[in-house]
């Protein structure tokens, strides 16, 4: 096991959550990776990669990860849209236009969007009537595209989150029929390879084979041996299940998560704010419990706010649980299948070290500067702006700032942090950070003692009265 000193005290806790897990679910191995920031801070695994060997998994054992690949199409669906080569909101029929031949037992063929095939509210069929599980075997390309005629639309598409493999499946063709590459080259191309995610495949080649895990599947009723589990490739549903990954390469793809809570963000896979848009709830249930996002779930624990997507395929069950704002998350993944214990085991692990250790802090690498505390002196006051609204710009914790507001005070911009911009032309001009005003320059105006008299943002005159 290797663990990071900030969590070595939470690792007796950890185990006995693993322990317990593997017990329930007859798990051969169990890995266990928790994120935090950009990096992978501990890495916990019990059991064995293969029933009678001595194996623990390690950061670099390769499972299925299935579902999980949906967030991976969703990407890519986005990256798309950024493109301006589609919108969210058009209507699958736009892209495939022999969907028409699919039956509307209920809603309409138009309301089946792009946007609600990624969250689950299509009202598409679970699966392509060619799915059997028990074999297993999925359609092939020529298959589903030539059987969409047997595709149903069972529920109006404004009732109810119905999970449907079959609409991820095929956003598959919808990437294929756009960008003009086979669905797997382009999340190779465009995805898995700037983020240096090397081990994320779809099928494996041979020393990749060698990292892989043994699946298995429960014993049979009237028996107690676990069965090691048959391959099911998806085929022509592959972008809602296919990828193969580790505990190494997930924390990576993690990690990229996180950039849309940073005042940082590298220009790779997609933007900050697309990024963000992405964990954005589309849909919430009434109790405010779960919710949908684009390509993501979501889960409230109390006040903590969790993303996550689980995977089962044969063999194999994965999760991945984050909190964007604690810059916090734990990947689980397993080699038996059904086991629901990695879903909540994810979230478990992940409440106690957000808990325990709060928020991971940013690394500083924006190029703006701190004022000094002689040069923040002359701003520090109390203003005043139209209708009466007021605001304190001291000088705090080494910073200039906007204060929080007084009791009794009706305030707009505070708190938030004031930073010179060493590109800026002129130098009574402050970036704000944080806030309503975040992003925006708080532009102050010097009277001729040189003393600031105002400072104008967001459509307010502030006037310093004190």
């Amino acid at each position: 096991m290797t663990v990071n000193e900030d969590i070595k005290s939470l690792e007796p806790r950890i185990v006995e959550l693993m322990t317990s897990s593997m017990a329930q679910d007859r798990i051969p191995g169990l890995s266990v990776g928790i994120v935090r920031g950009d990096a992978l801070a501990a890495h916990h695994s019990l059991g064995t990669q293969k029933i009678g060997v001595d194996l623990l998994p390690t950061t670099r054992t390769i499972s299925r990860v299935a579902s999980i690949t949906k967030t991976f199409t969703a990407t890519a669906i986005l990256q798309l849209r950024d493109l301006g080569q589609l919108e969210l909101d058009d209507p699958l029929l736009v892209h495939m236009p022999d969907f028409t031949v699919a039956s509307a037992l209920q809603g309409t063929l138009e309301g089946v969007t792009l946007r609600r095939m990624m969250t689950h509210y299509s009202g598409l069929s679970t699966e392509h009537p060619l799915t059997d599980w028990n074999t297993p075997s999925f359609p092939t390309t020529e298959e589903l595209l030539s059987g969409l005629s047997a595709i149903e639309v069972v529920i109006p598409q404004d009732s109810q989150w119905k999970y449907s493999n079959l609409a991820v499946g095929l956003l598959g063709h919808v990437i294929e029929q756009v960008s003009g590459l086979p669905y797997e080259q382009y999340v190779y191309e465009e995805i898995t390879g700037p983020l240096g995610l090397r081990n994320t495949r779809y099928e494996l080649d041979s020393d990749q084979a060698k990292l892989k895990s043994t699946g298995y599947s429960h014993p049979v009723p009237g028996s107690s041996d676990r069965r090691e589990a048959p391959y099911a490739p998806l085929r022509g549903i592959s972008s809602a299940g296919q990828l193969h990954s580790n505990i190494e390469d997930l924390s990576r793809w993690m990690s990229f998560q996180f950039t849309a809570g940073r005042n940082t963000h590298p220009s790779k896979v997609l933007s900050a704010s697309t990024l963000a848009e992405m964990h954005r709830p589309v849909y919430m249930s009434s109790d405010w419990k779960t919710g949908q996002a684009i390509g993501w779930r979501l889960s409230r624990r109390g006040d903590l706010v969790l993303h996550n997507h689980g995977g089962g395929i044969q063999g194999y069950a994965s999760n991945m649980v984050f909190s964007v704002q604690a810059q916090t998350g734990v990947i689980v993944l397993a080699n038996i299948w059904p086991a629901p214990g990695p879903y909540v085991l994810a979230e478990d692990i992940a409440e106690i070290v957000i808990k325990e250790l709060g928020p991971v802090a940013e690394r500083a690498e924006s190029e703006l500067i701190d004022l000094t505390e002689a040069e923040a002196a002359g701003y520090v006051g109390r203003y005043w702006a139209e209708p009466g609204v007021f605001v304190d710009v001291v000088y705090s914790d080494s910073e200039l700032r906007l204060d929080d507001p007084r009791e009794g005070d009706y305030t707009l911009h505070g708190p938030a942090a004031l930073k010179k911009d060493p590109t800026a032309k002129v130098g009574s001009e402050f970036k704000v950070m944080g806030g309503r005003g975040a992003g925006e320059l708080a532009k102050f105006s010097l009277g001729e003692s040189g003393k600031p008299e105002s400072f104008r943002l967001g459509g307010f005159l502030y006037r310093i009265v004190d």
